[in-house]
């Protein structure tokens, strides 16, 4: 199924909530009640969505995650373009952290001419597609099976990314402001993240627009420990400031 722009504007939209209705959708994307619930027909039918009378959500309800098939669908030519811009901050003989999420997992395509690096990921997504690869090694972190999000998480799996002490992290996020940073939906992923963060030398954030603004449950990091932040638009002014006081080297992908 192709999602066009007002459908993938829906997915944004009620990613952010657990329960948004026909109504306010309507208003949001300037459409009628019955476009905004044919609309609901279809992606739920794709099972993107989850219908709910009235309304509809795409909130696991015990996590408050989008899951990864839904994240998989959402602003890929956001992802790829800062995908390819992150491709710059890799080099042959140095070893990466990469989260979990969808925007992570479009760099991996672009690693295939590297032979000499190594990748640890607690991503099932991720780590099927680092699979495909043969001339590089990589390792997929056990733990508790997060089913929703894609993912380990738990003890473990922060105890095996302790092991290790990485050149840089790439990861993305639920949600990034001013005041918490990059932030996830859940403590189980914030933890791992965190431990991520703390053996990687540099630090490099892939965030897109539409996830500025957004405060959920629990930091990942403090706006001081990013070295790179990767975004697809120019963030606002308030944004442009922190990152300068934080001495963040920004890159917008055009």
């Amino acid at each position: 199924m192709l999602i066009d722009e007002r459908k993938q504007e829906i997915l944004s939209i009620t990613g952010e909530r657990t329960y948004i209705s026909v109504e306010e959708l309507a208003k949001l994307v300037f459409a009628s009640p019955a476009t905004i619930r044919r609309d609901l027909a279809d992606l739920a039918n794709a099972g993107l969505i989850k219908r709910v009378r009235g309304g509809a959500s795409v909130l696991a309800p015990n996590t408050g995650e989008v899951s990864s098939l839904i994240r998989r669908k959402t602003n890929v030519i956001e992802k790829k373009r800062m995908a390819q811009a992150a491709i710059n901050y890799f080099r042959e003989g140095e070893s990466y952290f990469f989260d979990s999420s969808t925007t992570v997992g479009q760099i991996i395509p672009l690693l295939k001419h590297f032979t000499d690096i190594t990748v640890i990921t607690n991503g099932f997504d991720n780590a099927m597609t680092l699979s495909n690869f043969v001339s590089f090694s990589s390792y997929m972190a056990p733990g508790i099976i997060s089913s929703n999000v894609g993912s380990s998480v738990g003890p473990d799996t922060v105890e095996f990314v302790s092991r290790f002490y990485v050149d840089a992290f790439f990861f993305s996020c639920r949600g990034f402001s001013l005041d918490a940073g990059p932030n996830e939906g859940t403590i189980e992923q914030q933890r791992v993240k965190a431990a991520m963060a703390s053996r990687a030398r540099k630090l490099i954030c892939l965030v897109d627009h539409t996830k500025f603004d957004r405060t959920l449950l629990s930091s990942d990091c403090g706006l001081e420990d990013i070295d790179v932040l990767i975004t697809d638009r120019e963030p606002p002014e308030e944004y442009r400031e922190a990152f300068q006081r934080a001495n963040i080297d920004v890159v917008v992908a055009g």
